[in-house]
């Protein structure tokens, strides 16, 4: 093993949490051949700097998020990779069928797409606007205190209402996610909210794009083996 002055291990240790989804201390202390309190400080540097972040059970992550971003902005990223997804998750609708559709940006690609009669219960404010626009669908709206930089309600409010409703299917959005540490988001009412809407379903599909896989939030939603469906852009 080659041996790293600090700045060299330093930037190795970025390049290695940015590929890999296991990194902890005594992984990096066994791969450089130092001290765990060696790696331990190189860690505390890179967090105060932003470029990694120490998560549940000590894992070490470059992708990192505390809030979601601003609906705004998240409209207009990936949308191609958005439109792929919600063209799969069409495939799993029927008429006549009670669907739930959750907040968020990819979810929303769905409603744009459907031309056929439906009931459909969803806590997003832009998604209920263009469903409000639809003839074939009667339009449930979810109670509860919005989340402003995600137009979608998330509440105990939200939560007991969604606790007293059954589903065909519910579609999920996500924050982030990855194989082992399953469905993420940023607020634990958030992660309530999605957990209670996909357990009254039927089936539950997690709509996705691939940017947000191996991106990590503190509030896990479910395992990915919870939702019926895993439905991503990237195959």
């Amino acid at each position: 093993m080659a041996r790293y002055n600090k700045n060299d291990r330093v930037n190795r240790i970025i390049e290695i949490v940015g590929k890999e989804n296991d990194v902890t201390i005594s992984h990096l202390a066994d791969y450089f051949s130092v001290s765990h309190m060696t790696i331990r400080r190189d860690i505390e540097e890179l967090q105060r700097k932003g470029l990694v972040k120490v998560i549940f059970g000590g894992l070490i992550v470059k992708n990192f998020i505390e809030t979601s971003p601003e609906y705004s902005n998240k409209s207009r990223e990936h949308t191609d990779a958005k439109v792929a997804v919600a063209l799969k998750a069409y495939k799993l609708l029927q008429p006549g069928m009670t669907i739930f559709m959750d907040g968020g940006t990819t979810v929303k690609q769905l409603a744009g797409l459907i031309d056929m009669p439906l009931s459909v219960m969803t806590n997003d404010i832009s998604t209920a606007s263009i469903l409000n626009e639809n003839s074939n669908v009667r339009l449930i709206l979810c109670p509860g205190e919005i989340v402003r930089e995600s137009l979608s309600a998330y509440s105990s409010e939200t939560l007991r209402f969604l606790s007293d409703h059954y589903f065909d299917i519910t579609f999920i959005g996500a924050d982030g996610f990855s194989k082992d540490h399953g469905a993420m988001t940023t607020s634990q009412v958030k992660a309530d909210c999605k957990w209670m809407a996909a357990s009254r379903a039927t089936t539950s599909a997690l709509l996705v794009d691939s940017s947000k896989q191996n991106v990590f939030c503190k509030y896990k939603i479910a395992d990915l083996e919870f939702f019926n469906e895993v439905i991503i852009d990237d195959d």
